[in-house]
């Protein structure tokens, strides 16, 4: 499969049948450090947590899975005027816990869906509908995944305190991920900037 898409002419080349898809918002450098510092108190504990490479940090709007290579081909001819009426926004989260409640395996930021955010999420879950593509249809609960939990009933720092970490929202991104023994590697295969 070939496809040219956006503006810079993204070329997207793949042999595979199917591939691992989702659809998020990417975590800038600065922000990045700052969720690091927050990390701090849990460093001791690392024997029982997998964490995610701040590389691979992100707010998913919405996650297709494994779907055939015809259908990334359709979501990437649509993706970019799927969002041309957003400007950026800041979006902001508000607390480190366990997700997706108390005893949960995911150790992430999360917030409560800002109005621009859940239209974002709406609007991207609406197009791939439109578009017959096949997504996970949880509720939307904006959230950053930064660590797994080996065991949950391993003893961990209280984690349920609130926090101020602020995202610009300006681009939207279709990744392929790529799961391998030392965990999963993103791939980006297209963006809409938001302007």
């Amino acid at each position: 499969m070939r496809v040219e898409c956006g503006a810079a002419k993204m070329i997207y080349v793949s042999t595979e049948k199917r591939q691992r898809i989702f659809i998020g918002i990417p975590i800038g450098k600065p922000v990045q450090q700052a969720i690091d510092r927050l990390l701090v108190p849990l460093k001791p504990h690392s024997r029982y947590l997998r964490w995610v490479p701040a590389g691979n940090r992100h707010l998913t709007l919405a996650f297709l899975g494994d779907i055939p290579v015809g259908d990334v081909e359709t979501l990437l001819g649509v993706f970019n005027r799927t969002y041309r009426r957003y400007g950026p926004f800041h979006y902001g989260f508000s607390a480190l816990e366990r997700f997706p409640n108390a005893r949960g395996r995911i150790i992430a930021l999360t917030g409560e869906a800002s109005e621009p955010l859940h239209s974002l999420a709406m609007t991207t879950r609406d197009m791939l509908q439109v578009s017959g593509l096949d997504f996970e249809r949880k509720k939307f609960r904006p959230h950053v995944t930064l660590a797994r939990v080996r065991k949950p009933k391993l003893p961990l720092p209280e984690l349920d305190h609130p926090v101020q970490v602020d995202i610009d929202v300006n681009r939207i991104v279709v990744y392929r991920s790529t799961l391998t023994e030392s965990g999963s590697i993103y791939t980006e295969l297209t963006a809409a900037e938001l302007h």
